[in-house]
């Protein structure tokens, strides 16, 4: 049996993602192996044909995965694409903090390096050298 849903969520470098059925429900997980191999990759908010098989885990994947075109949306498709625009703005939330606090780190090692060399240029506070 063949159900209809959008791709909600993906994660390129690992190759997989989830799609939200249009008539509601659970998320089910999608590999990249189910996509149809016509030279595009998934797309976020993409309408999909997929039937539903259960993995050797025990849960729920589509596969034969068929993309519909995006004229046929109905208002469920249109809900449905809200929650990802949701997932995408959270995810370019976390990546923006990510860069900040990076930043943050980055300028504090500086400004550290910076009072320990001049520190270590003042002759008085380098300990001198002893023999043995």
């Amino acid at each position: 049996m063949r159900f209809e849903g959008v791709l909600s969520a993906w994660n390129p470098d690992a190759g997989y993602g989830t799609i939200h059925p249009v008539d509601g429900g659970d998320e089910v997980f999608v590999g990249l192996g189910a996509f149809p191999t016509d030279g595009e990759g998934p797309r976020l908010d993409e309408p999909l044909s997929f039937e539903i098989v259960t993995g050797r885990d025990g849960r729920k994947q589509a596969v034969n995965l068929k993309r519909r075109p995006a004229a046929a949306e109905g208002s469920a498709l249109r809900e449905a694409t809200g929650v990802g625009q949701a997932r995408v703005q959270r995810a370019q939330r976390k990546r923006r903090l990510g860069w900040a606090a990076g930043a943050v780190i980055v300028l504090m090692l500086t400004v550290g390096g910076v009072r320990w060399w001049q520190a270590a240029e003042k002759p008085a506070d380098v300990a001198p050298l002893t023999r043995r």
